[in-house]
């Protein structure tokens, strides 16, 4: 797993060879459930994932991960029974991942369980909870927003509130992320959380980025006074720019930050901004032959889709 790992992580780095062999690698680990291996395939996403979003390769993105990952949850299924050991945790990642990325039956059971939860009580299973609700919240609106404020407000574990910010984190409704990005700035979330919470919703795609980018910026003075120094200013500063890959992205952070320097995150800024430079020189170079290679192997039916 690991060896996989870093073989798709040099192979980025180098570019040496044909994505195709690379993307081949990861195909052969459909339907493969052990955690290790399961959580070194999900990395590789992640770094496949930044170097297609926003593109025309991404349906072709999709399509291999759900090829890949829908026989994994096929194998381990919704129910805790039965289920020993790390397998939980691939359970729970593979339905988080493949409900972030909008697929349909996933999406579609998750919404299913959520309802009887919502409406009869019949709470979820603990593996799958926390990937049940982030599903939901994908694609959720106010209803659903309600509900997990609620039980925000009602949690007393620290653990228990962290989870459900995640969930708060995973909406992508525009008025919803602008609501809790507002939210995150009240005495409801302490200054740890709200660091998360942002970070959270930078990550949801092109809008949730330019909107927890733009709600920095526009509070920049009362946040640069609450976070000084130390890692929580780090995690803020990388959570807000980390998600970009454009040279227009980095010439407005560049723009922002020189009228606006953050002594105590400056290197963690510096490192930020070589790795967009890095990660643009990568979608500039791979963006050709990535669309040749899906556009050749892509197999998509409707039902896979729903949204993306």
């Amino acid at each position: 797993a690991g060896i996989l790992m870093h073989f798709f992580l040099d192979f980025v780095r180098t570019r040496d060879g044909k994505i195709e062999h690379a993307v081949e690698l990861v195909r052969h680990y459909a339907g493969e459930t052990d955690w290790i291996v399961v959580d070194a395939l999900l990395g590789v996403f992640d770094s496949l994932e930044a170097l297609v979003r926003d593109t025309k390769s991404w349906a072709g993105y999709l399509h291999l991960v759900y090829s890949t990952l829908t026989p994994i949850l096929e194998k381990v299924g919704w129910s805790d029974a039965n289920l020993s050991g790390n397998i939980t945790f691939t359970q729970g990642a593979v339905i988080d991942r493949l409900g972030r990325l909008g697929h349909s039956d996933t999406c579609g059971e998750a919404r299913l369980l959520f309802s009887r939860e919502q409406r009869a009580g019949q709470r979820l299973n603990k593996s799958i909870r926390p990937a049940v609700y982030r599903s939901v919240a994908v694609t959720g609106g106010q209803a659903e927003k309600q509900y997990f404020m609620d039980l925000y407000h009602s949690a007393q574990r620290n653990e228990e509130k962290r989870m459900l910010l995640t969930v708060l984190g995973s909406f992508t409704n525009s008025q919803i992320v602008q609501e809790l990005l507002d939210w995150s700035m009240s005495d409801d979330v302490k200054l740890q959380d709200r660091v998360f919470l942002i970070s959270c919703l930078a990550e949801t795609g092109l809008e949730g980025r330019a909107m927890a980018f733009k709600f920095f910026k526009d509070n920049f003075e009362t946040l640069s006074k609450q976070y000084t120094s130390g890692s929580l200013l780090k995690r803020l500063v990388a959570g807000v720019v980390r998600n970009f890959n454009t040279e227009q992205d980095l010439d407005n952070i560049n723009e922002f930050f020189k009228l606006n320097p953050v002594p105590g995150a400056q290197m963690t800024l510096d490192q930020c901004l070589e790795d967009l430079r890095i990660l643009i020189s990568a979608r500039e170079h791979y963006q050709v032959p990535m669309l040749e290679y899906f556009n050749a192997n892509l197999i998509r039916t409707e039902s896979e889709v729903i949204r993306g």
